[in-house]
């Protein structure tokens, strides 16, 4: 909330100042024309995916979760979903899902690691565990409903790829494929 809070102040600040920019188009800079951007992203970067700011210099993304919505075959979470990081560890992530739709069930790919680089081992649920063994898994969310995931990965154990989970082919021996991008 707190956090959340700070965006909003942002956001006021941002407004205010393009309100009282008595600058024109003629007259502004150009090199900064972001100045007054009132786009916040960074708390909703780092409690959705535990991710670091890529800088204005298009670093790589860094981050311990991913999503994808399998439904409209795209990256970023469902709509009428969300997605809470809570505690995280060198190899373990504590997440809770949700899904504000009173009406329909919705499905979400998590994908360890912003290019799939990370191995998902297991997810625990409820005290069960589940077996992963891939850089990604499913849940479906039942309509209205939420849950908190217990994540254990190995990081930095496969090859980064710019592949959607659903085009990562299966290799003949059902082995995951490495897919190199240089």
């Amino acid at each position: 909330m707190r956090a959340l809070q700070r965006d909003f102040d942002t956001i006021r600040k941002k407004i205010a100042g393009m309100r009282s920019d008595t600058t024109t188009p003629d007259t502004r800079l150009a090199d900064d024309p972001m100045k007054f951007n009132p786009a916040t992203v960074g708390s909703l970067r780092q409690l959705m995916t535990a991710g670091l700011d890529p800088g204005r210099g298009a670093a790589p993304f860094h981050c311990r979760l991913r999503y994808f919505d399998p439904v409209r075959r795209r990256a970023g979470i469902p709509e009428d979903t969300a997605a809470l990081v809570e505690t995280m560890t060198d190899d373990q992530i504590t997440v809770t899902l949700v899904n504000i739709d009173q009406t329909t069930p919705r499905r979400i790919v998590v994908q360890a690691g912003a290019y799939a680089e990370h191995q998902c081992l297991f997810v625990e649920h409820r005290n069960e565990r589940a077996d992963v063994g891939d850089s990604s898994f499913e849940v479906t969310l039942a309509p209205g409903c939420g849950t908190r995931l217990i994540v254990k990965c190995n990081r930095h154990v496969n090859d980064p790829t710019f592949l959607f989970p659903w085009d990562r082919r299966q290799s003949t021996n059902g082995e995951r494929r490495r897919h190199r991008h240089r």
